[in-house]
């Protein structure tokens, strides 16, 4: 007969994959594609069980696919959480996790002893992971530590499963480590923590802790019994705390749309007003003085009306990396419209430091661009405001940088 406990939880979880699906087809990427497979293992895991009250074969089939099923979504949510830039990693872990759970699998449906050699081995085969780590040239020394201290962590736990004779529980240790690897993962993701990153990494860990308490609970305390849904309960946590993750990741990139030029990545007409008018009042606090640098470029406009508008682009995204390379950190470059872009250089204490970042801006250039075999010169005009000797309001330093660039540009220089 078939063992009907694990509908509900396989009706929520098709409802969750449909849900990771449609916003897969809005959201391309890899790491939300690696969620969707997690959360298909799982849903197949739960089919799994649906056959684990028929006797014989198909019971051992049904008990292997839910354990495999069960590793793999842990390692795709490894995966999901650190993203492709741990491929190396992601393939150790993937093989050597799922080389012991079918060595788990094989020693029982073969009615063989589990004892200490396969432990060994399986200790064996995730020592190999900290092998990657060390030969990996992305992995970072902390790193390395926190999994050389979960694969001991997977040792101690084997091998205390085989102390106290309980080898039933050997694919328990595994799955604790593994999904506690996820957590760590995220953890690492998101260094500035939100209601979504918090969520799902507490969620990940109770997953993880699910499988020892479980363990310890059947061995030391088995007349303690606790329902089935009180220990799928994490699953649902760490599915909310992903969603949630997706929402503030989308309202992070909206706001950053509005206030950044899409096509240069630097701050917009709208963030560079709200910065100059910020610096302009710290400058008044602290009686420093702040620069306004606009930049004109000189033939644009033949550039794009010649080589076409998508040259025209990447001759701004040069002149964009070309400023940027040139100015201060504390200070602001912003595309101000079309081929014209401002900085703001803050806490000044004499006019001279800005006049030399003009010239040092203009030499920079008039270097040409060298696109292919095509070399295009581009020049600038640059017009300079300084508060509070030119202006006293933002309007004015604007308009007084404004006033000198075309100045500047009248004069040819």
């Amino acid at each position: 007969m078939l063992n009907f406990a694990p509908l509900p939880d396989l009706l929520a979880l098709t409802i969750l994959v449909f849900v990771f699906w449609s916003i897969l087809r809005r959201r391309a990427g890899g790491k939300l594609q690696a969620w969707l497979l997690g959360w298909i293992f799982i849903l197949v895991h739960f089919a799994a069980q649906l056959l684990g009250g028929r006797p014989g074969d198909l019971q051992t089939f049904a008990f292997a696919v839910s354990a495999i099923m069960l590793e793999l979504a842990g390692v795709a949510f490894i995966f999901a959480a650190g993203g492709a830039y741990y491929s190396l990693r992601m393939r150790w872990i993937a093989t050597t996790g799922l080389l012991a759970t079918l060595l788990y699998i094989l020693i029982d449906y073969l009615g063989i002893e589990a004892t200490q050699w396969y432990y060994a081995t399986a200790a064996l085969l995730f020592l190999t992971v900290i092998a990657a780590l060390v030969r990996d040239p992305n992995s970072r020394a902390g790193e390395r530590h926190t999994y050389a201290l979960l694969t001991f962590l997977l040792v101690v736990l084997l091998f205390m499963v085989v102390y106290y004779k309980k080898q039933d529980y050997g694919l328990d240790c595994i799955y604790f480590v593994v999904y506690l690897m996820a957590g760590v993962e995220y953890w690492r993701k998101f260094p500035q923590r939100t209601t979504g990153s918090l969520t799902a990494v507490v969620g990940l860990v109770a997953w993880a802790l699910v499988f020892p308490v479980s363990a310890y609970l059947a061995m030391f305390r088995p007349n303690l019994h606790i329902h089935d849904s009180v220990w799928n309960l994490p699953k649902y946590i760490v599915a909310i705390g992903i969603l949630l993750t997706l929402l503030e990741e989308q309202i992070d990139h909206t706001h950053h749309l509005a206030l950044h030029d899409p096509l240069t990545g630097l701050p917009n007409r709208r963030l560079l007003q709200d910065r100059l008018t910020k610096a302009i009042e710290r400058a008044e606090r602290n009686g420093a003085r702040v620069a306004v640098l606009l930049i004109d470029l000189d033939h644009f406009k033949q550039i794009n009306d010649t080589y076409g508008h998508p040259v025209g682009d990447e001759v701004l995204r040069i002149v964009a990396t070309r400023l940027q390379m040139r100015i201060r950190k504390a200070d602001t470059i912003a595309r101000a419209g079309g081929d014209e872009f401002m900085v703001i250089v803050s806490d000044l204490l004499q006019p001279h430091g800005a006049r030399v970042l003009a010239t040092k801006l203009a030499a920079d250039l008039n270097e040409p661009i060298v696109l292919g075999a095509v070399r295009l010169p581009v020049g600038a005009s640059i017009g300079l405001g300084i508060y509070p000797d030119d202006a006293q309001t933002v309007e004015e330093l604007c308009a007084k940088a404004d006033s000198n660039m075309y100045e500047q540009k009248r004069l040819g220089k």
